[in-house]
């Protein structure tokens, strides 16, 4: 699924879409548990390392993204997992393979 904000919109569904009518979409891969966490720690833009609130089975070698904490729902980065510090397995710190573009806000608030 590949478009950009000036791409055609479809009526109703806009310029991503999956559309399924009167059928059955169905996705397989691996399990994951959990798929998706939150942040324990606020990750500033620049750094290579985020710290998840919870424990997950994922890789290194395997893709993430992290998404957007502002008004700007385009501030989400994609990074791939380069290593994963289990010293605190309640609290998983992970290394990606480049630097955030956006900060991503892990506060109560």
């Amino acid at each position: 699924m590949h478009s950009s904000v000036d791409d055609p919109y479809l009526p109703i569904y806009g310029n991503k879409v999956l559309g399924i009518r009167f059928g059955q979409l169905e996705m397989h891969g691996i399990p994951r548990t959990p798929v998706w966490t939150s942040l324990d720690v606020t990750a500033e833009a620049g750094t290579d390392t985020i710290t998840l609130m919870a424990e997950a089975d994922w890789v290194a070698g395997e893709w993430i993204s992290i998404a957007s904490t502002s008004f700007e729902g385009r501030d989400t980065d994609k990074r791939m997992i380069q290593s994963i510090d289990n010293s605190n397995p309640a609290k998983p710190v992970i290394t990606l393979n480049g630097p955030l573009t956006f900060k991503h806000f892990a506060e109560d608030v």
